[in-house]
Protein backbone atom coordinates (compact mmCIF):
# COMPACT_ATOMS: atom_id res chain seq x y z
CA UNK A 1 0.00 0.00 0.00
CA UNK A 2 0.99 3.14 -1.03
CA UNK A 3 1.77 5.48 1.87
CA UNK A 4 3.62 8.63 0.77
CA UNK A 5 2.31 11.37 -1.70
CA UNK A 6 3.96 11.99 -5.59
CA UNK A 7 5.50 14.79 -4.47
CA UNK A 8 7.42 12.53 -1.98
CA UNK A 9 8.32 9.36 -3.73
CA UNK A 10 9.56 11.50 -6.66
CA UNK A 11 11.75 14.03 -4.27
CA UNK A 12 13.17 11.12 -2.76
CA UNK A 13 13.97 8.84 -6.10
CA UNK A 14 15.11 11.68 -7.98
CA UNK A 15 17.68 13.01 -4.58
CA UNK A 16 18.95 9.04 -5.09
CA UNK A 17 19.17 8.88 -8.48
CA UNK A 18 20.74 11.87 -9.20
CA UNK A 19 24.56 10.50 -9.20
CA UNK A 20 23.66 8.04 -11.90
CA UNK A 21 21.44 10.27 -13.86
CA UNK A 22 23.94 11.57 -16.19
CA UNK A 23 25.91 8.03 -17.18
CA UNK A 24 21.91 6.07 -17.26
CA UNK A 25 20.09 8.47 -19.07
CA UNK A 26 20.76 12.32 -19.95
CA UNK A 27 22.27 11.02 -22.92
CA UNK A 28 19.06 9.93 -23.95
CA UNK A 29 16.52 13.58 -22.43
CA UNK A 30 19.28 15.39 -23.86
CA UNK A 31 18.45 14.43 -27.38
CA UNK A 32 14.83 16.63 -27.61
CA UNK A 33 17.23 20.01 -26.36
CA UNK A 34 17.67 20.98 -29.72
CA UNK A 35 14.01 20.93 -30.56
CA UNK A 36 13.29 22.48 -27.47
CA UNK A 37 14.76 25.57 -27.83
CA UNK A 38 14.60 25.61 -31.49
CA UNK A 39 10.84 26.03 -30.82
CA UNK A 40 10.87 29.22 -28.14
CA UNK A 41 12.94 31.46 -30.82
CA UNK A 42 16.14 33.46 -30.70
CA UNK A 43 17.32 33.38 -27.49
CA UNK A 44 20.28 36.08 -27.32
CA UNK A 45 19.94 38.39 -24.75
CA UNK A 46 16.50 36.76 -23.72
CA UNK A 47 16.37 35.24 -20.35
CA UNK A 48 15.39 32.15 -19.81
CA UNK A 49 14.40 29.34 -16.91
CA UNK A 50 14.57 25.81 -17.68
CA UNK A 51 12.45 24.06 -14.57
CA UNK A 52 13.14 20.32 -13.37
CA UNK A 53 16.25 21.72 -14.20
CA UNK A 54 17.86 18.12 -13.32
CA UNK A 55 21.89 18.08 -13.72
CA UNK A 56 21.85 21.54 -16.27
CA UNK A 57 22.22 20.28 -19.75
CA UNK A 58 19.35 22.41 -20.86
CA UNK A 59 20.28 25.38 -19.41
CA UNK A 60 23.83 25.49 -20.53
CA UNK A 61 22.66 24.97 -23.95
CA UNK A 62 20.23 27.42 -23.88
CA UNK A 63 23.15 29.94 -22.92
CA UNK A 64 25.38 28.55 -25.59
CA UNK A 65 22.59 30.24 -28.06
CA UNK A 66 23.31 33.81 -26.00
CA UNK A 67 20.58 33.26 -23.19
CA UNK A 68 20.55 34.30 -19.73
CA UNK A 69 19.70 31.00 -18.46
CA UNK A 70 18.96 29.80 -15.25
CA UNK A 71 17.35 26.65 -13.74
CA UNK A 72 15.48 25.43 -11.12
CA UNK A 73 14.86 21.68 -9.39
CA UNK A 74 13.25 20.52 -6.44
CA UNK A 75 15.92 17.87 -5.46
CA UNK A 76 19.09 19.00 -3.81
CA UNK A 77 21.30 16.57 -5.30
CA UNK A 78 20.64 17.37 -9.05
CA UNK A 79 21.12 21.27 -7.86
CA UNK A 80 24.87 20.01 -6.57
CA UNK A 81 25.95 17.97 -9.51
CA UNK A 82 24.17 20.67 -12.08
CA UNK A 83 26.68 23.56 -10.27
CA UNK A 84 29.17 20.98 -10.96
CA UNK A 85 28.53 20.58 -14.36
CA UNK A 86 28.13 24.27 -15.35
CA UNK A 87 29.90 26.17 -12.79
CA UNK A 88 29.38 29.39 -14.49
CA UNK A 89 25.54 28.92 -14.63
CA UNK A 90 23.26 29.56 -11.90
CA UNK A 91 20.75 27.19 -9.84
CA UNK A 92 18.89 27.22 -7.57
CA UNK A 93 16.12 24.67 -5.30
CA UNK A 94 12.86 25.41 -5.91
CA UNK A 95 9.20 23.81 -6.83
CA UNK A 96 7.91 24.18 -9.61
CA UNK A 97 4.44 25.05 -8.46
CA UNK A 98 6.15 28.08 -6.05
CA UNK A 99 8.63 29.68 -8.48
CA UNK A 100 11.26 32.40 -6.73
CA UNK A 101 10.79 34.80 -9.09
CA UNK A 102 8.60 38.05 -9.91
CA UNK A 103 6.03 37.86 -12.24
CA UNK A 104 6.82 38.80 -15.96
CA UNK A 105 10.42 37.83 -15.15
CA UNK A 106 11.51 35.82 -17.96
CA UNK A 107 11.35 35.94 -21.91
CA UNK A 108 10.64 31.83 -22.11
CA UNK A 109 10.36 28.71 -19.95
CA UNK A 110 10.99 25.36 -20.29
CA UNK A 111 10.37 22.21 -18.64
CA UNK A 112 12.07 19.47 -20.57
CA UNK A 113 10.27 15.93 -19.37
CA UNK A 114 9.07 16.84 -15.97
CA UNK A 115 6.07 17.56 -15.71
CA UNK A 116 4.85 14.09 -15.96
CA UNK A 117 6.91 14.02 -12.05
CA UNK A 118 4.48 16.30 -10.64
CA UNK A 119 1.53 16.15 -8.41
CA UNK A 120 0.25 19.21 -9.66
CA UNK A 121 1.53 19.71 -12.82
CA UNK A 122 -1.25 22.69 -13.89
CA UNK A 123 0.06 24.60 -11.26
CA UNK A 124 3.76 24.21 -12.79
CA UNK A 125 2.32 25.46 -16.05
CA UNK A 126 0.24 28.72 -13.96
CA UNK A 127 3.33 29.40 -12.38
CA UNK A 128 5.47 29.21 -16.00
CA UNK A 129 2.61 31.92 -17.14
CA UNK A 130 2.81 33.59 -14.01
CA UNK A 131 6.85 34.03 -14.48
CA UNK A 132 6.94 34.74 -17.85
CA UNK A 133 6.49 38.16 -20.29
CA UNK A 134 3.55 38.76 -22.46
CA UNK A 135 4.10 37.33 -25.79
CA UNK A 136 6.67 34.72 -23.90
CA UNK A 137 6.60 30.92 -24.39
CA UNK A 138 6.46 27.97 -22.75
CA UNK A 139 7.66 24.50 -24.26
CA UNK A 140 7.98 21.46 -22.29
CA UNK A 141 8.11 17.18 -23.59
CA UNK A 142 6.22 14.34 -22.65
CA UNK A 143 7.52 10.86 -23.25
CA UNK A 144 5.16 8.73 -25.98
CA UNK A 145 3.39 6.18 -24.34
CA UNK A 146 3.52 2.20 -24.98
CA UNK A 147 0.72 2.69 -27.57
CA UNK A 148 2.29 5.63 -29.75
CA UNK A 149 5.52 4.42 -30.17
CA UNK A 150 7.23 4.25 -26.73
CA UNK A 151 9.29 0.75 -27.27
CA UNK A 152 10.76 0.87 -24.23
CA UNK A 153 7.57 1.24 -22.37
CA UNK A 154 5.80 -0.86 -24.27
CA UNK A 155 8.72 -4.03 -23.48
CA UNK A 156 8.23 -3.26 -19.69
CA UNK A 157 4.12 -3.01 -19.49
CA UNK A 158 4.14 -6.50 -21.05
CA UNK A 159 6.88 -8.26 -18.99
CA UNK A 160 5.08 -6.80 -15.90
CA UNK A 161 1.14 -8.16 -17.20
CA UNK A 162 3.10 -11.54 -18.36
CA UNK A 163 4.60 -12.04 -14.14
CA UNK A 164 2.74 -10.14 -11.79
CA UNK A 165 -0.34 -11.24 -10.46
CA UNK A 166 -1.65 -8.01 -8.82
CA UNK A 167 0.17 -4.73 -9.88
CA UNK A 168 0.02 -1.64 -7.27
CA UNK A 169 -2.83 0.54 -8.15
CA UNK A 170 -1.48 4.25 -8.79
CA UNK A 171 -3.46 6.91 -7.65
CA UNK A 172 -4.98 8.28 -10.72
CA UNK A 173 -3.88 11.81 -10.34
CA UNK A 174 -0.40 10.35 -10.81
CA UNK A 175 -1.32 9.14 -14.12
CA UNK A 176 -2.08 12.05 -15.78
CA UNK A 177 0.24 13.53 -17.82
CA UNK A 178 2.33 10.22 -17.13
CA UNK A 179 2.71 9.83 -21.46
CA UNK A 180 2.09 12.25 -23.91
CA UNK A 181 -1.47 13.18 -25.13
CA UNK A 182 -1.86 16.19 -27.36
CA UNK A 183 -5.67 16.83 -25.88
CA UNK A 184 -4.46 17.01 -22.28
CA UNK A 185 -1.32 19.03 -23.15
CA UNK A 186 -3.54 21.96 -24.98
CA UNK A 187 -6.44 21.92 -22.13
CA UNK A 188 -3.90 22.38 -19.51
CA UNK A 189 -2.00 25.07 -20.87
CA UNK A 190 -5.43 26.62 -22.07
CA UNK A 191 -6.50 26.54 -18.59
CA UNK A 192 -3.75 28.46 -17.25
CA UNK A 193 -4.19 30.70 -20.18
CA UNK A 194 -1.69 30.30 -23.23
CA UNK A 195 -3.31 30.48 -26.57
CA UNK A 196 -1.71 29.05 -30.03
CA UNK A 197 -0.85 25.93 -28.72
CA UNK A 198 1.45 23.47 -31.03
CA UNK A 199 2.83 20.21 -31.15
CA UNK A 200 5.72 18.04 -32.64
CA UNK A 201 6.47 14.51 -32.08
CA UNK A 202 10.00 14.75 -31.56
CA UNK A 203 12.38 11.23 -32.85
CA UNK A 204 14.50 10.30 -29.63
CA UNK A 205 15.69 6.74 -29.01
CA UNK A 206 18.52 4.61 -26.84
CA UNK A 207 21.24 2.65 -28.24
CA UNK A 208 23.31 0.25 -26.77
CA UNK A 209 25.57 -3.22 -27.02
CA UNK A 210 23.71 -4.73 -24.61
CA UNK A 211 20.51 -5.11 -23.45
CA UNK A 212 21.40 -3.98 -19.57
CA UNK A 213 21.44 -0.28 -19.89
CA UNK A 214 17.69 -0.50 -21.39
CA UNK A 215 16.94 -2.48 -18.12
CA UNK A 216 18.83 -0.20 -16.15
CA UNK A 217 16.33 2.79 -17.11
CA UNK A 218 13.56 1.13 -16.44
CA UNK A 219 14.99 -0.59 -12.94
CA UNK A 220 17.25 2.14 -11.56
CA UNK A 221 15.42 5.52 -13.25
CA UNK A 222 11.83 5.14 -14.33
CA UNK A 223 9.99 5.99 -11.08
CA UNK A 224 6.83 4.14 -11.45
CA UNK A 225 8.48 1.33 -12.82
CA UNK A 226 10.67 0.73 -9.61
CA UNK A 227 7.51 1.13 -7.72
CA UNK A 228 6.07 -1.66 -9.07
CA UNK A 229 9.13 -4.28 -9.25
CA UNK A 230 9.53 -3.26 -5.61
CA UNK A 231 6.46 -4.42 -4.78
CA UNK A 232 7.04 -7.88 -6.51
CA UNK A 233 9.29 -11.01 -4.87
CA UNK A 234 13.48 -11.38 -5.59
CA UNK A 235 11.85 -14.39 -7.91
CA UNK A 236 9.12 -12.30 -9.64
CA UNK A 237 11.84 -9.25 -10.04
CA UNK A 238 13.82 -11.86 -11.79
CA UNK A 239 11.78 -13.17 -14.26
CA UNK A 240 10.35 -9.48 -15.52
CA UNK A 241 13.86 -8.48 -16.17
CA UNK A 242 14.60 -11.62 -17.73
CA UNK A 243 11.42 -10.92 -19.50
CA UNK A 244 12.18 -7.33 -20.36
CA UNK A 245 16.38 -8.41 -21.83
CA UNK A 246 14.66 -11.03 -23.97
CA UNK A 247 12.65 -8.38 -25.44
CA UNK A 248 15.57 -5.82 -25.84
CA UNK A 249 17.74 -8.13 -27.53
CA UNK A 250 14.78 -9.02 -29.73
CA UNK A 251 15.75 -5.63 -31.24
CA UNK A 252 19.31 -6.15 -32.16
CA UNK A 253 20.23 -5.39 -35.40
CA UNK A 254 23.98 -6.70 -36.14
CA UNK A 255 26.26 -5.21 -33.27
CA UNK A 256 23.56 -2.15 -32.44
CA UNK A 257 20.18 -2.27 -30.02
CA UNK A 258 17.79 0.71 -30.59
CA UNK A 259 14.93 1.52 -29.28
CA UNK A 260 12.60 3.89 -29.88
CA UNK A 261 11.62 6.72 -27.22
CA UNK A 262 9.35 9.64 -28.94
CA UNK A 263 8.85 12.20 -26.85
CA UNK A 264 5.47 15.15 -27.88
CA UNK A 265 7.08 18.67 -27.51
CA UNK A 266 4.00 21.37 -26.57
CA UNK A 267 4.66 25.04 -27.54
CA UNK A 268 2.04 27.65 -25.81
CA UNK A 269 2.54 31.58 -25.87
CA UNK A 270 1.22 34.08 -23.12
CA UNK A 271 -0.68 36.46 -24.69
CA UNK A 272 0.53 39.83 -26.05
CA UNK A 273 -1.80 41.58 -23.80
CA UNK A 274 -4.37 40.79 -21.45
CA UNK A 275 -7.16 41.97 -24.41
CA UNK A 276 -5.75 38.93 -25.81
CA UNK A 277 -6.20 36.32 -23.12
CA UNK A 278 -8.78 34.02 -23.24
CA UNK A 279 -11.90 34.66 -21.20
Amino acid sequence: MLTKTLHEIELEAWSERAAIYDDTFAGISSQAIPPILDSIGDLKGARHLDVACGTGHLVAAAALRGAGSEGVDFAQAMIDLARANYSGARFQVADAAQLPYDDAAFDAVTCSFGLSHMEFPEAAVAEAYRVLRPGGRFAFTLWCGPDDGGTLFAIAREAVAAHVIAPPRLPEAWTRLRFADARLCEQIVREAGFVTPSFERIGVAHQSATAQPAIDILDRIAVRSRLILESQSSAIRARIRAAMAAQIEALRVDELIRIELPALLTVAQKPASESERPS
